[in-house]
Formats: C-alpha cells, structure tokens, sequence
C-alpha cells in the first residue's frame, strides 16, 4: 500500500508507490546480523509539489555495509541513475535502513544530503533522506528534506494514511 508524508505547511507531499516501498521493505533490519542497506529514490518530476517516488534502487553488492553504516559504491550508483534516467526517472533523495524502531538521521545522515543537494549545482531545490526502521508491519519509515526555499532547510515530513490525505487542507 503507498504511504503519503505532506511537509508541514500542506504545500507539498511525496507519495511513494508499492513498488519503492516494497524494494525497501525487503532491507529492513529486523535481525542483530544484518547490516545498514540503501541506496536512492527516483521520481519522473522532481519539481512537483506532488512528488512521486516510483523507484528505489540499491543496495550494491559493491556498497560498504555494517551494523550501523552504509556507503554507496559510488560507480554502481552512477550506473543506476544513467539506467533510470533512460525511463525518464531522475534521482531526488537517498534511502537507507536504521536499526532502531523510530527511525531519525544522524548528522552524517544530514551531511550526506546536503552534499547532494550541493552537487546538482542550484539545478535542484530539495532532496529527500529516507530511512526505514526496524519496527512494525510495514516497517516505520521517516523522511525528511534538505532544501533552499526560501533559506537552508531541514524538514521533517509528515505521514498523512493515503484515506486521509484527501481531507488534507491545501494551502
């Protein structure tokens, strides 16, 4: 079932459809073993203020995984969105597992994204961090935007059930 997050003011939402969520879903952390997997997400228009996320890619077999760290293969990554691209697919954010039941970013979690938002070179406003825990049916998940309107932001979304989220107030 897709899951809806609005920004706080109702202008925007990112929905996300089965597919994604199920793609990183299966990465989960619900075992001591199993270590840190991500990767990034993909939506056909990243300037919608109703942004689709429609594919999840990654992890690598090549990505650097512990407990309690994950960094991309940098290679495999720039294979994944040239491939994505050719389906008119652009990347707008990262995603990545916690072993915890509520899932927040760490500061390397924020630095990450504001490395990424700062190399598409002004060509992007946002970009999201995603991170998926180990608690529940579906797991929890948390998203939160870097962004540069009107001033460096970092906010956290807000999960609105998708029966709901027509009740939403739009402003």
């Amino acid at each position: 079932m897709s899951r809806i997050f609005f920004y706080p003011d109702n202008t925007r939402y990112v929905l996300f459809t089965d597919q994604a969520l199920r793609h990183m879903y299966d990465h989960a952390q619900r075992r001591m073993w199993q270590t840190e997997a991500g990767g990034e997400i993909f939506s056909s228009d990243p300037d919608s203020n109703g942004m689709v996320i429609s594919t999840a890619t990654g992890p690598n077999p090549s990505d650097y995984r512990r407990r309690c760290a994950w960094n991309p293969d940098i290679q495999a990554s720039d294979l994944n969105r040239q491939i994505e691209f050719t389906h008119n697919r652009h990347v707008v954010g990262l995603w990545h597992t916690h072993p915890e039941c509520s899932p927040s970013p760490s500061g390397r979690d924020q630095k990450t994204t504001w490395e990424y938002l700062d190399s598409f070179q002004g060509d992007r406003s946002r970009y999201l961090m995603v991170i998926v825990g180990n608690h529940g049916r579906p797991p929890s998940i948390a998203v939160w935007t870097a962004s540069y309107r009107p001033r460096r932001e970092w906010t956290q979304l807000i999960e609105v059930s998708v029966s709901e989220a027509g009740r939403v107030s739009w402003r």
